[in-house]
């Protein structure tokens, strides 16, 4: 590794580089030491990821000799079976007990007050709720910033729905190291692969994503593709069912446009419910890098992360002390507001604030594109049924577009795309006043389709005084509405804060697909990740209903001026 050409490289500072750390059967985990000058004893920051322990999430975080001037001792580590670690690596499945292992083990090193932290995010978030599980005495405090508590339901699959791009794009690059490391006949294909990034996404069948599920890789990422369902496989991932172990102050970040924004926030309101001493701050970001400038729309100066010192001081007060008394040095709640561009402040997620308020879906049957006459309105429903197209041969793209494979969240434009026939385009009033949405939005659409089984796919955008239209937040939900009398689905939004100004205006946009972000939906009862060709894809009439009797209707939550 890098840091094994370091030591003594940095002033003020010492490193020691590849230090071992022996797990309870017998295989060493290796890290990197990063200590402030003196004897100490100094409390600790540990982060245990799988990309090489030299990269340390300095993409998004302080370098650990920043972290080492700001009092910390910093311990680095590579996970089992990556980087110089020992043992095979199956991802997630290691990391209760050999958390636990290293926790113990960096609260003994010389220097060490005996009191350990750890940060990180995605993989690193998750390595740290799979300690705290274990409960080392040691551990104080951890931040486990983008990540999920739940793999099923936060990480891999939406309401049932593969996160398909997402999922083989990760597993690709994480069997690359895999593979070579093995001596896999399939590690120049995946390599390749990889470095050919979006190729992935149109394989079929999904679950038979060639090389990524090559019988002679780690199983892990063919596991995730072939159990669509939150069956016995996921059970040891969820930890959601485990908050009430988790008794440790936690400070999660979470990104407006992470793919793991509902997994993130689940996890901190679960913990919320429980347990005292939670801290949220949900920020404009997408997973990585953290800017200030979003799918190419500056956001403003209040955007930069400043995480790293807000970090610093919150884990000095939980690490510096048995029993810390003085205040907590960071608000309970703090969320971007979309729009406005700006900071507001919470003492809970969603805010206690913030009311439903309901628009309703009205057209005269020709809501399709932004050329049509779907409104949103405050009155009631009225008129009769939207009718559109879904052909998964054909389909509607992901916010952001198809762009080559690749889909990546963001305040994207959405005008080109809403002009399209297969979508169902709403827009509400201009707004004279302002007016702040922050929470949990939810659509509550009225369908029927000629599909035995099928998908519905709601975009919120804002559109500005321009007359473009920007995305702010995605949900979907499989259905059954086959039936003579259809189904009511409920599409929950992943969280959001936003200001529409005077003149701009919310629209609600439904389609039945957002390839390549989700898996698509061949409109039959086969498993979307099953289907082998395109010939198995089946075209559906999808039909949704907004008048008395079916109200479909956005339901926002609105904080009062």
């Amino acid at each position: 590794m890098i840091a094994g050409n370091l030591q003594a490289a940095f002033t003020g500072l010492t490193l020691d580089a590849g230090v071992a750390a022996p797990m309870r059967d017998g295989v060493k985990l290796v890290a990197d030491i990063y200590r402030p000058a003196g004897a100490g004893p100094w409390p600790v920051l540990l982060m245990r990821q799988p990309y090489g322990r030299a990269l340390a999430s300095t993409i998004t975080y302080a370098h650990p000799t920043w972290w080492a001037r700001q009092g910390f001792m910093v311990v680095i580590q590579d996970v089992r079976g990556r980087g110089d670690s020992e043992g095979e690596f199956y991802a997630f499945r290691n990391e209760i007990e050999d958390g636990v292992d290293t926790v113990a083990w960096a609260a003994a090193l010389p220097g060490s007050n005996g009191r350990v932290g750890m940060y990180g995010f995605s993989y690193q978030g998750y390595t740290q709720l799979a300690a705290s599980v274990g409960r080392p005495p040691a551990l104080k405090a951890i931040a486990p910033h983008m990540t999920a508590f739940d793999l099923y339901s936060g990480w891999f699959y939406r309401e049932g729905i593969l996160q398909l791009y997402h999922t083989v794009d990760w597993g690709n690059q994480m069997l690359c190291d895999d593979a070579w490391r093995e001596g896999s006949p399939s590690a120049p294909r995946i390599d390749g692969s990889w470095r050919s990034r979006g190729s992935l996404s149109a394989a079929l069948p999904v679950a038979e994503t060639d090389p990524i599920t090559a019988e002679d890789v780690p199983s892990y990422v063919a596991d995730w593709l072939r159990h669509p369902e939150p069956d016995a496989y996921w059970q040891p991932f969820n930890l959601l069912t485990r908050v009430a172990e988790m008794n440790l102050p936690m400070f999660h970040l979470s990104g407006w446009f992470d793919m793991y924004l509902r997994g993130s926030v689940d996890g901190y309101r679960a913990m919320a419910a429980q347990h005292p001493n939670q801290v949220l701050l949900a920020g404009p970001w997408a997973h990585l890098p953290w800017l200030q400038s979003v799918a190419g729309v500056d956001l403003g100066p209040e955007a930069q992360p400043r995480v790293n010192e807000a970090l610093a001081k919150w884990f000095h007060y939980w690490l510096d002390h048995d029993s810390p008394a003085a205040s907590v040095p960071v608000a309970p709640g703090r969320y971007f507001v979309l729009g406005a561009n700006t900071w507001a402040e919470s003492m809970a997620w969603p805010p206690a604030e913030a009311e439903s308020r309901e628009w309703f879906l009205q057209s005269t049957s020709r809501a399709n594109s932004s050329f049509g006459d779907g409104v949103l309105s405050a009155a009631g429903p009225h008129g009769p049924e939207d009718v559109f197209l879904y052909d998964p041969e054909f389909p509607f793209c992901a916010p952001g577009g198809n762009q080559a494979g690749i889909a990546n969240l963001g305040p994207h434009a959405l005008s080109n795309s809403q002009q399209e026939n297969g979508v169902l385009v709403y827009t509400g009033p201009t707004v004279s006043a302002g007016l702040t949405i922050a929470g949990d939005a939810l659509c509550v659409l009225h369908v029927r389709s000629s599909a035995p089984q099928t998908h519905f796919v709601a975009r919120l955008s804002v559109v500005g005084t321009d007359g473009a239209a920007r995305f702010l937040s995605l949900g979907a939900s499989p259905a059954q509405a086959d039936g003579p009398e259809g189904a009511v689905i409920v599409i929950k939004f992943d969280p959001i804060a936003f200001s529409v100004g005077p003149g701009e205006a919310i629209r609600l946009d439904v389609a039945s697909s957002a390839f390549p972000l989700l898996v698509r939906s061949p409109n039959t009862t086969t498993d979307p990740a099953r289907v082998s060709t395109p010939a198995e894809f089946e075209r559906a009439v999808q039909i949704v209903y907004h008048d008395l009797d079916r109200p479909s209707r956005l339901i926002l939550p609105v904080i009062a001026a």
